[in-house]
């Protein structure tokens, strides 16, 4: 049986898929930002700006919190 990796090697492994996806959201959300006519309560945007804070919050369980989020 395979051992459980550790933080280091799981950070090691999944580092730079983790960076280059956080960083297509912050470049998408400027993207909508600069186009505007979206009015600030539009549902989909509330909803992706409340579950990128579960991305960054250090309680348990982000990820199913986070489509929780998403489908309120």
């Amino acid at each position: 049986m395979k051992p459980v990796k550790n933080a280091a090697e799981i950070l090691d492994l999944y580092y730079h898929d983790l960076r280059s996806h956080l960083l297509e959201a912050a470049a998408t959300f400027d993207r909508l930002e600069r186009a505007g006519g979206l009015p600030a309560d539009e549902p989909r945007l509330r909803r992706l700006r409340q579950a990128a804070t579960v991305v960054l919050d250090d309680q348990p369980d982000r990820a199913r919190r986070f489509l929780e989020a998403l489908s309120e």
